[in-house]
């Protein structure tokens, strides 16, 4: 991705330093690839260069792993609008440097006064519900930041102010969404030129409202968008154009504790967040892959259980969709049991040879990636995921998203930032009662091995963020593969089958669809094996259709943060040169 080496090159070095007196400069290492960094001072690995920069400057001016999530959080706001942004909800992860867990549920939750409507409506403010981004952000940065805020910000505000160059995904993301946001009053003027042309890649788009909202919400602390000011402007909106959320729902809004469920794999303990999250789908399927000896066996073989036990947990939803009982979530005997129905297929890989660790990044083909996710149809691509650290230890793992391309469509005029999308049609199979936070599969996840971080990661791609992080995390610790190697493998997803008797549609074990991407996929000969030992796999030629995983990993023997960011996306990954810390 040659344009992004170029961007960041120019970016770092107009990064600041390190001003503690006690700085050490370390040597890291540069392959090329802006998509893979390593240091000992900290990473960041995000799907937006800028907000990779952002905080890169927070770990550069001395801020640990929070002020840098921060910083990445509120300028992919910024950057990537039609990912994420702070009408949107998030789920966070932080595991301090003392070794403990924090989570926060910052879901949007669905106002008092709200009531479904006969006919679920697909966009507008009938489909927004009460943003959590903002709650949670500012609770990561009053309990565990160590910046000023206003220090933070800045990058977004900068953003946003003086404006940023379009990358083309997000330029083809906006193009997609024109037929439905050019009838909405804020949308015209904030993100339409003349009101109706949507930016091209490589044009600068300013934004001085959503910097004006930024602000307020720096010299606030927050407290402006839930009760000041922005509360009222989006209390009025939603009046005036038959919305549900109220001063009172704002007032009300709180980033709640996440609970947190682990499970041991391996001798590596998982840690991730259940409902809301789909963290507990992550641990049912880990436990069951740990019923199989995956690692002297082919990739087709892998791929074939992999997608079976995926399948398993996924439908598990359907009988423990809140999963209030974590003893279940985390059981070993149900995991066990569900095993037993799982195939182990007699084939040959046509990839047992492949040597990943010779995977090389590409430049990305603008016509051959699934930028805007018509691969798995209607509303199925979104979201945005990114991981911090730090030189002491602290790490973050965020996934941040405002539902479907550009959420509801909606922006209240002077405001500046998109709604997410919550009621309604695109989430009409969850929770949508008043007072509830509907479910997700957004599952931001740390791996700990003898009490040391091993691994943070995460994946953005709707529905396949599960499969994403499972697949990660099975071939670094099953296969051996180092995590750059791990992120760009060829991934499967478990495809769906109705059941005759009962109409139901469930996921298959025995179907998936799986990535025969050019570069790095799957090829012929391996969906022959598939075939002959009665699986079917459906082959997806798209780069960017199988979930968009950013992830950082900590060798402790060498004290060393490897970054990767998605090599199928736009993202990067990037470590400060100096830092505080004594090694």
């Amino acid at each position: 991705m040659k344009l992004f080496k170029i961007v960041l090159a120019v970016l770092f070095l107009a990064s600041t330093s390190c001003k503690n007196k006690s700085e050490k400069t370390v040597q890291t290492i540069d392959d090329g690839d802006a998509q893979f960094a390593t240091s000992q001072n900290g990473m960041v690995a995000a799907a937006q260069p800028l907000a990779t920069q952002a905080g890169l400057e927070m770990l550069e001016a001395g801020g640990n792993a929070a002020d840098a999530a921060l910083a990445t959080a509120f300028a992919l706001a910024v950057v990537e609008p039609t990912m994420n942004g702070i009408g949107g909800r998030n789920l966070v992860l932080v595991r301090t440097k003392e070794g403990t867990f924090q989570g926060y549920n910052g879901m949007t939750e669905i106002p008092i006064s709200y009531v479904a409507p006969e006919t679920p409506v697909k966009s507008g403010h009938k489909t927004i519900a009460t943003p959590g981004v903002v709650a949670s952000l500012m609770r990561l940065y009053k309990e565990h930041g160590s910046l000023p805020l206003s220090q933070i910000m800045a990058p977004s505000i900068k953003y946003a102010s003086n404006g940023f160059e379009v990358l083309p995904g997000e330029a083809i993301r906006q193009k997609m969404a024109l037929p439905d946001i050019k009838n909405d009053p804020g949308f015209k003027k904030q993100m339409l030129k003349n009101d109706s042309i949507p930016y091209e890649a490589g044009e600068i788009l300013k934004q001085p409202d959503l910097a004006k909202t930024l602000q307020g919400i720096s010299d606030s602390e927050g407290a402006d968008f839930y009760q000041g000011s922005i509360a009222e402007k989006i209390a009025s909106d939603m009046e005036t154009n038959g919305g549900y959320i109220s001063l009172e729902d704002l007032k009300n809004y709180k980033a709640t504790d996440m609970r947190y469920v682990t499970t041991d794999y391996r001798g590596y303990k998982i840690h991730s967040m259940p409902a809301p999250s789909g963290g507990g789908l992550l641990i049912k399927t880990l436990n069951i892959l740990e019923q199989f000896d995956l690692t002297h066996i082919n990739d087709v073989q892998w791929a074939a259980i992999m997608n079976q036990a995926l399948a398993i947990s996924l439908n598990s939803m359907k009988d423990d969709y809140t999963e209030r009982d974590l003893a279940r979530v985390q059981s070993k005997e149900w995991a066990k049991d569900q095993a037993t129905s799982i195939e182990v297929p007699e084939m040959e890989s046509s990839m047992a040879a492949y040597d990943y660790r010779s995977f090389e990044s590409t430049d990305l083909l603008a016509d051959n990636t699934d930028w805007s996710g018509n691969t798995w149809g209607t509303d199925s691509h979104h979201t945005t995921h990114f991981v911090t650290s730090d030189c002491s230890g602290m790490v973050v793992s965020i996934t941040q998203t405002v539902g479907p391309l550009f959420g509801s469509k909606v922006i209240t005029p002077g405001l500046g930032f998109v709604y997410a999308s919550t009621m309604g049609s695109y989430l009409s199979d969850s929770d949508q009662a008043p007072g509830s936070r509907p479910r997700t599969t957004i599952a931001p996840t740390i791996v700990t091995k003898d009490g040391e971080t091993v691994m943070v990661l995460g994946a953005a791609g709707g529905i396949r963020i599960l499969s994403g992080i499972a697949q990660t995390i099975s071939r670094y610790i099953d296969r051996n593969l180092g995590i750059k190697e791990a992120v760009s493998a060829p991934r499967i997803h478990p495809g769906k089958s109705v059941i005759e008797e009962t109409g139901e549609s469930l996921f298959d074990g025995k179907k998936f669809s799986a990535e025969f991407t050019p570069n790095n996929g799957w090829v012929a000969a391996d969906s022959i094996a598939w075939s002959k030992a009665h699986f079917q796999a459906k082959p997806i030629e798209r780069y960017g259709a199988f979930a968009r995983v950013h992830a950082v990993t900590f060798d402790p023997e060498s004290r060393t943060w490897t970054g990767v960011a998605d090599p199928d996306w736009e993202g990067t990954a990037e470590g400060p040169m100096k830092s505080d810390c004594e090694f």
